[in-house]
């Protein structure tokens, strides 16, 4: 028989009911702790998100005062671009990353960052990858670790994963942010996305900002260009250079040429190139209605191509690197002079109306230009027809006196030496007495360019008489200018072949006088005599010899 005992009985319940209580407590000391946990991390990443809030609103605040390191040239879009770029790096702790802009069927890369940017520089994605397609119809966040995926796009080994942002805009063109081994949460991945659409936008106004300053600066640059286009109308390849150089320098392009019509013909001649090895177009000609540039001249109607290869259907073309292509017609009034080609942006954008209105301008000062140079060369050919010899072609009396006359003044005013050779063929009268006057005429061409090989780049050569020939010798002491001299008298002697029969003479010899600035003389007329009578010197002691004017002796 059991026997029950109240007071026992009291205190086991109390005591168990003291064992639920603690319990309960312990259950919710425990539970508070994990929601203090919590909420500190929540507190924790909440703050670290108000912080990275608040530094990409600041820097977005001050951004035109934040000091730049990207040169100035690349433009605000880069430079906000380079920014973004800080705010990921630092902020997101990203890697590597790349900014690509929509090119047609390709995603091109405008900007990289990071550990590995110098990987991303060529690297094209094509629209139809599985990945850029997917994030372009989501308009999502897209994440791969799928390495043979990220292969596929081209990318380095190095890439374990990718994220790709997509981001359209007003004109249904996208670009694409790219995160390379980068490790994100969902809610970071917004933070980013919400920031790329607040760069985009401001990109696209920035944009728009830098092509009215650069329009600006274009405006300014040619006229910069036009005022400083060399003129080089007595050097013609230099002048033809310069018009193709400035043009191509107002355009950003990497290649150009330079056509123009010869007076009183209906072909085109290449004049200039840029970017191309010149050689290749040297002889080239292009008939009226030929080809695009042809069609230009003939029709006068500039031509503007973003894809020369459809347009116009020319293939083959492996030297260029885009189809995009320009040719404008050189005109003064009704008259067109000629043509001038440009390609190749070196952006790789293709040519707008506004880079037509621009080389438009330009194009109409050159075509001034060209025509007031042949008008020039006109005046120059009249003019050294009145300074040749018609026989030789080389320099006249005239020339040679006034040549000789500012050698003198420029060697006087820089104190150098100056010499003078004065050149006779011998017994020249009996050898047109007996083989007669064509013969002769014969006789002075043949001779004429043998001394001409025979001298330097500085020496001036010039028929003086009947076969009477004169060289200026800039520079040059007496001893220098006897060497040269010997050089032509053994020149001529040994190289000018006989094609005379009735002449006894089986070789032409000539004897040379030399007269030397200062020593033998300061004035043009003094000189010339000195010279002349050391040549007659040369006659007296046997001919076919040099003989240099001491005053007295000879060598």
């Amino acid at each position: 028989m059991l026997y029950f005992n109240p007071s026992t009985h009291t205190l086991f319940n109390l005591t168990h009911s003291k064992q639920r209580g603690t319990k309960k407590l312990s259950e919710n000391i425990r539970q508070l702790y994990h929601l203090t946990i919590r909420n500190r991390a929540e507190n924790r990443q909440l703050k670290k998100k108000r912080l990275r809030t608040k530094a990409i609103m600041r820097l977005l605040a001050n951004m035109p005062t934040v000091g730049w390191t990207e040169p100035e040239e690349q433009g605000s879009e880069y430079r906000l671009h380079a920014l973004f770029s800080e705010m990921l790096i630092f902020l997101f702790n990203v890697e590597s990353l790349s900014i690509m802009a929509q090119r047609g069927e390709h995603f091109e890369s405008i900007f990289n960052a990071g550990r590995l940017k110098e990987t991303f520089a060529t690297v094209r994605f094509s629209q139809s990858a599985w990945i850029i397609a997917e994030a372009l119809k989501k308009q999502q966040p897209i994440y791969c670790d799928d390495l043979s995926e990220i292969k596929g796009l081209g990318l380095d080994e190095e890439i374990t994963s990718l994220r790709l942002f997509p981001c359209f805009n007003r004109d249904d063109t996208c670009r694409l942010l790219c995160l390379y081994n980068t490790e994100l949460s969902s809610e970071e991945e917004e933070e980013i996305l919400d920031v790329f659409h607040l760069i985009a936008a401001l990109a696209a106004t920035v944009s728009v900002k830098d092509s009215y300053a650069a329009r600006m600066k274009e405006m300014t640059m040619l006229n910069l260009a036009t005022s400083g286009l060399d003129l080089a109308f007595d050097r013609p390849e230099a002048f033809y250079s310069s018009i193709v150089d400035t043009a191509i320098r107002i355009l950003k392009a990497e290649r150009g040429s330079l056509m123009l019509v010869e007076d009183g013909q209906t072909e085109l001649s290449v004049k200039a190139v840029h970017g191309v090895n010149k050689w290749l177009f040297t002889d080239m000609k292009i008939m009226a209605g030929e080809g695009i540039a042809g069609k230009v001249f003939q029709n006068s109607v500039p031509v503007i191509s973003k894809d020369i290869e459809k347009e116009f259907s020319i293939q083959n073309r492996p030297i260029y690197k885009t189809p995009s292509f320009m040719s404008i017609p050189l005109k003064v009034g009704d008259e067109t002079i000629g043509v001038l080609n440009i390609s190749d942006k070196i952006t790789g954008e293709v040519f707008m109306e506004e880079d037509l209105a621009l080389i438009h301008s330009f194009a109409n000062y050159a075509s001034i230009a060209l025509k007031g140079s042949n008008y020039y060369n006109l005046a120059e050919n009249m003019k050294e027809l009145s300074l040749t010899d018609p026989l030789t072609n080389l320099y006249n009396r005239r020339y040679f006196q006034e040549r000789l006359d500012e050698e003198i003044d420029r060697s006087e005013r820089h104190n150098l030496k100056l010499s003078l050779c004065i050149i006779d063929i011998d017994d020249f009268k009996l050898f047109n007495d007996t083989e007669g006057h064509p013969a002769g005429d014969d006789i002075l061409i043949r001779f004429s360019r043998l001394i001409f090989e025979s001298l330097r780049t500085i020496d001036v050569l010039a028929r003086i008489g009947g076969e009477e020939f004169a060289v200026i010798m800039p520079q040059t002491d007496r001893d220098e200018a006897f060497f040269v001299a010997e050089r032509i008298r053994n020149t001529v002697k040994h190289k000018l072949d006989r094609t005379w029969t009735q002449y006894q003479k089986e070789q032409m010899t000539v004897s040379i006088g030399i007269s030397t600035f200062p020593a033998d003389g300061t004035e043009v007329k003094q000189l010339i005599s000195n010279a002349d009578k050391a040549m007659y010197r040369a006659k007296m002691h046997g001919k076919d010899k040099t003989f240099a004017w001491d005053g007295h002796t000879s060598f």
